[in-house]
């Protein structure tokens, strides 16, 4: 499967799947609701909910193009349709759809009882994508910095406060690709990944490997009780963050 087709599929899905979220007042409630998710963000980062039903989903998208993403597990079958039918479209920073990722609303107890993880991602190269990049590098150019984030939601509650030069590694590691990516359009890169020991103990290896690298790096905390960035701004703004993240030295608090 070639590129364009890959990119004709999933933009097809992505298009699909965002046009049926209008058909799920679960998810709906959830992203308006619980997570505060204005309609405007809804449409930009054209977030969906997953058809249900997979024998009229591949009437429109060719099924085998489904199976070789990782997307569906038989012609009948996709754990997309399961449990991850919140969907986040994944593209380049020229606007290519080069994935999907599926959220599932169950609770961790509910998850954990059927061994299945928080997000599924389709078949595509984490390392050289960044989320959101394809609407944040006018704003990485004018400012000369980037926000570097944990996950989608976290860069969508960027943008909600008007800071918009920030993209989201989402679930992978900082890679050699998505360093050399960010060099194309700023000299300051600035980290704020979450604050579990995994965020930390993340944040000290691109601090080890880095720092001697060309180009300034910063570190931000996140500031207690707030686990990441999303849940700081559910009630928070942006003069707020301003003032309350503060700078670091990995490895050294």
């Amino acid at each position: 499967m070639n590129n364009n087709s890959t990119f004709d599929t999933l933009g097809l899905l992505s298009d699909i799947c965002h046009s049926n979220l209008k058909n799920s007042k679960k998810i709906l409630k959830y992203l308006l609701k619980d997570r505060k998710i204005d309609s405007s963000l809804i449409k930009r980062y054209r977030i969906g909910y997953f058809p249900q039903n997979i024998e009229k989903l591949t009437s429109y998208v060719d099924q085998n193009h489904l199976m070789k993403l990782n997307i569906a597990e038989t012609p009948y079958r996709s754990q997309f349709s399961d449990y991850f039918s919140l969907v986040f479209p994944i593209y380049s920073e020229y606007g290519d759809a080069v994935g999907i990722s599926g959220r599932s609303l169950l609770s961790d107890v509910e998850r954990r009882s059927i061994g299945i993880p928080k997000y599924k991602n389709s078949s595509y190269k984490k390392a050289n994508i960044l989320y959101g990049l394809n609407h944040a590098v006018d704003s990485i150019i004018e400012k000369q910095n980037v926000y570097v984030l944990e996950g989608y939601f976290d860069k969508i509650s960027m943008d909600s406060v008007g800071i918009n030069n920030s993209v989201a590694i989402c679930g992978t590691a900082f890679s050699q690709n998505h360093f050399l990516k960010l060099m194309r359009y700023t000299n300051k890169i600035t980290f704020i990944l979450d604050s579990d020991d995994a965020g930390v103990k993340s944040m000290q290896r691109i601090y080890e490997r880095y720092i001697n690298k060309g180009i300034k790096l910063r570190f931000l905390k996140i500031p207690s009780p707030f686990k990441d960035v999303d849940e700081f701004f559910l009630d928070n703004n942006a003069s707020d963050f301003e003032k309350s993240f503060k700078q670091i030295i990995p490895g050294e608090w």
